[in-house]
């Protein structure tokens, strides 16, 4: 083998994969990472492991990172769930979700269901209805109570 490939491979053999925390992400996305143990604060790049967008990083992720002697750190993934909300680059503006019989949201005693005939049935405990402007109820007929 050529003499630089085995220093690259002998230089990588002594890379160490840690556990960390996210500190901060920099304008050019560099993410900085606080490593467990003897809380070393090293830059990395984040490993793109396909062409869509790769893990959104927020501080106090936790994250495994490779870190060799020399050179760049990576962070190779995220460990367990983001701290952090979506990144706004990440939320669509709109979104369709479409069925063929019915589509229903539900979160414990409430759902909204939307039946392919067009009736879009609302349940829960209470129902509340706030309008900065106009809140209108209109149809054919409108039956309160």
């Amino acid at each position: 083998m050529h003499e630089s490939m085995m220093q690259e491979i002998e230089r990588a053999s002594h890379a160490l994969l840690r556990r960390g925390e996210v500190v901060e992400i920099t304008e050019s996305d560099t993410v900085v990472v606080t490593l467990d143990g003897d809380g070393a604060r090293v830059r990395c790049d984040l490993l793109a492991t396909t062409e869509g967008p790769g893990p959104v990083l927020v501080p106090g992720d936790r994250v495994l990172t490779w870190v060799p002697i020399e050179g760049t750190s990576v962070v190779v993934g995220r460990i367990g769930p983001t701290r952090g909300a979506v990144a706004p680059s990440q939320v669509p503006e709109t979104l369709t979700i479409e069925a063929t019989q019915s589509l229903t949201l539900r979160v414990g005693d409430g759902s909204i269901t939307i039946r392919g005939d067009g009736k879009i049935l609302i349940k829960g405990k209470d129902l509340v209805s706030h309008a900065q402007r106009t809140n209108r109820i209109k149809g054919g007929a409108v039956s309160i109570n």
